[in-house]
């Protein structure tokens, strides 16, 4: 009966975490720009949230392996990573590599960064698949960025990009809707 149980309660924690999204924001606020990533991540929440989703939002200065631990307790359907970059001049959301295409050799090179703090978002997603058998579809935006000196507020490229984020996150909902 215990087991019987117990079934019945994963069952049903798993329904529930079925529908939910992991947003983690990357970045850092006294980095000027670089804070660009915890402000979209935080706008693109807000945003899902309205849309009626169910949303759990971390925010970080580096990804580091703890955070797949914690994903696995989450348990969502999807995982955006959110990043401010020098290499895009508007906000844009990426699929991830699916964890059919994610190999041995990727998790094993993502373990190997850890120690230096080096992890990617696909590295971590890789490695979330891999060490806690998380399902979850992988996205990666990457938002505008020009000035990673010392000090708060963003740049004009920067502050355009969070405000891309109502339009992110429409187009993440019909992606998966």
């Amino acid at each position: 009966m215990r087991a019987a149980l117990w079934s019945s309660r994963l069952r049903v924690a798993e329904t529930i975490a079925a529908d939910s999204i992991l947003v983690i924001g990357i970045g850092n606020t006294l980095r000027r720009d670089d804070g660009a990533g915890w402000l979209f991540a935080e706008a693109l929440a807000s945003e899902l949230q309205k849309a009626g989703r169910r949303v759990h939002l971390v925010l970080q200065h580096q990804l580091t392996l703890e955070l797949a631990e914690e994903a696995a307790e989450l348990r969502p359907s999807h995982v955006i990573f959110v990043d401010a970059s020098v290499t895009t001049h508007d906000a844009r959301l990426t699929p991830l590599p699916d964890a059919a295409l994610v190999s041995g050799a990727s998790a094993t090179s993502a373990s190997a960064n850890v120690a230096g703090h080096g992890l990617t978002p696909a590295a971590l997603l890789a490695l979330m698949r891999r060490l806690y058998a998380v399902a979850a579809a992988g996205w990666l935006v990457q938002t505008p960025a020009e000035d990673f000196g010392h000090g708060e507020g963003l740049s004009e490229a920067a502050q355009h990009g969070v405000e891309t984020a109502p339009r992110i996150a429409s187009a993440f909902l019909r992606l998966n809707c």
